[in-house]
């Protein structure tokens, strides 16, 4: 009975401490649902009639069919021989040009690796819709800091 009376007596003192809190519990707005964090690492060439690239782009168009609107945050990392997509998206395929247009309109950022364009010679003229604000020192840099903060890797 004793017991029974301790047990009691917590649970009325966390209830109690519970409906102290709760006032300003209620008060805070709920809190967003997180952003889905998603990487996608390209680093090959386009293959046979471009048949890889056009699958990553085949890949990213459905992932964001079943993404909520606005709840990712998105990434292409591309370098070495993966700059390939955005060459060929600027010298000969409009089909790709659009649809790399489309997954930018959705929010995917296409993010360039700075030293593969220095090594290799690459303008960023060359590259289809690239601007400064695409560039990261390190493609496999950025690849490695955005795994350490949460996103989830996808290797194409």
């Amino acid at each position: 009975m004793a017991a029974r009376m301790r047990r009691r007596a917590g649970l009325t003192g966390l209830l109690a401490a519970g409906a102290a809190t709760a006032g300003g519990a209620a008060a805070q707005a709920p809190a967003a649902p997180a952003k889905e964090l998603i990487l996608y690492h390209l680093n090959q060439p386009g293959g046979e009639e471009f048949r890889h690239y056009r699958q990553l782009l085949r890949n990213l168009r459905n992932h964001l069919s079943v993404l909520p609107q606005g709840g990712y945050d998105l990434r292409v990392v591309m370098h070495g021989a993966g700059l390939g997509l955005l060459r060929l998206a600027a010298r000969q395929e409009p089909q790709i040009a659009a649809t790399v247009d489309e997954l930018k309109l959705a929010g995917v950022r296409f993010e360039i690796c700075r030293i593969t364009l220095r090594l290799d010679g690459i303008k960023l003229e060359e590259l289809y819709d690239a601007t400064e604000d695409d560039l990261v020192e390190s493609g496999v840099g950025q690849v490695a800091r955005l795994q350490h903060r949460g996103f989830a890797y996808i290797k194409i």
